[in-house]
């Protein structure tokens, strides 16, 4: 049977045959329009195993992301990622970022001597002891370090534990590193409470008010007793008797004051106050010995002057 090539690939050709039929074979350096007698067919994988290995090869691309992902995401943040810093001071300040493994991944000039110490320099991969110490000969050559000076390390960690572990790995080794060079005080700092304590040094930006404040008694001044008033007297006073041991002599029960103007005196005498005194009578006990309706001196009885009777006649 012939076959008349149709399209020509670098791998594959397309063949019509005698029966109008397209056929894929193998490219044997064959040319459009030519005819072919013996070709090398490629078979034709069916539909349903076709959708088979799509659906694997789906799968194996998915899986195989997901690893890509993780796996990235954990170098990341093992590797690259800043995971604490650490900011050495002598004069130049320089903020060392550190990953996971203590390696530095960032160098930063916290001040203009810190940009000046970094010119020229990279630190990136190094571990932060290597970096510490190339930093100091760049700070001695600067002329930035001298004999007597001072490095502090403020070291800024997630907990407490990494913090002694960078503390006590950098001043071990940089003092090894710098002996029989130089003599300087190392110091170990921790960044995160040095912020707090410097924030709890820091004045208060709210005004002091100059008016005194008033000062509360002593003990020994004691306030003076408030005065209280006396009760009043339209309360009963049930201890103050006007009879028994506890009599005070003093009548506590006053008349109530009327409005009603009190009745004319029905006396008659002259020294007649206006007010007519029921109690007082010429007998009994309430007797005042002074005779309301009389001068005191009576017609009648051993006293009476025959000359002072009403009809009484002069006796010449």
């Amino acid at each position: 049977m012939s076959y008349l090539v149709m399209e020509c690939h670098p791998g594959y050709v397309v063949l019509l045959d005698e029966e109008g039929r397209f056929l894929k074979a193998a490219n044997l350096r064959y040319e459009i329009g030519q005819t072919v007698y013996d070709p090398v067919l490629m078979k034709e994988i069916p539909e349903k195993q076709r959708y088979t290995m799509r659906w694997i090869s789906n799968r194996v691309a998915a899986i195989a992301a997901c690893f890509l992902l993780f796996f990235g995401i954990n170098y990341y943040q093992n590797y690259l990622q800043p995971y604490s810093s650490i900011y050495l001071s002598i004069n130049p300040e320089v903020q060392m970022d550190l990953n996971r493994q203590g390696t530095v991944v960032g160098l930063t000039g916290t001040n203009e001597d810190g940009e000046k110490l970094l010119e020229g320099y990279s630190g990136k991969g190094k571990d932060k002891v290597t970096v510490a110490d190339e930093l100091i000969d760049r700070a001695i050559e600067m002329e930035f370090l001298s004999e007597g000076g001072q490095v502090s390390f403020s070291i800024d960690s997630p907990d407490d534990a990494l913090f002694q572990e960078y503390g006590m790995e950098l001043r071990t080794k940089v003092t090894e590193y710098l002996d029989e060079r130089i003599t300087v005080t190392i110091e170990i700092v921790n960044y995160k409470e040095g912020q707090r304590q410097e924030r709890a040094e820091k004045p208060s930006s709210t005004p002091v008010s100059s008016q005194p404040v008033p000062t509360p008694p002593s003990s020994s001044e004691s306030p003076q007793a408030e005065t209280v008033p006396p009760a009043s007297s339209s309360t009963a006073d049930y201890d103050d008797t006007d009879y028994g041991p506890n009599n005070d002599g003093a009548t506590d029960y006053a008349p109530t004051a009327s409005s009603t103007p009190a009745p004319a005196d029905t006396g008659h005498d002259p020294g007649s106050d206006g007010i007519t005194d029921y109690n007082d009578t010429n007998y009994g006990p309430n007797n005042s010995g002074v005779t309301d309706y009389t001068d005191g001196n009576t017609d009648y009885g051993p006293d009476n002057d025959p000359g002072d009777g009403p009809d009484d006649d002069d006796d010449d």
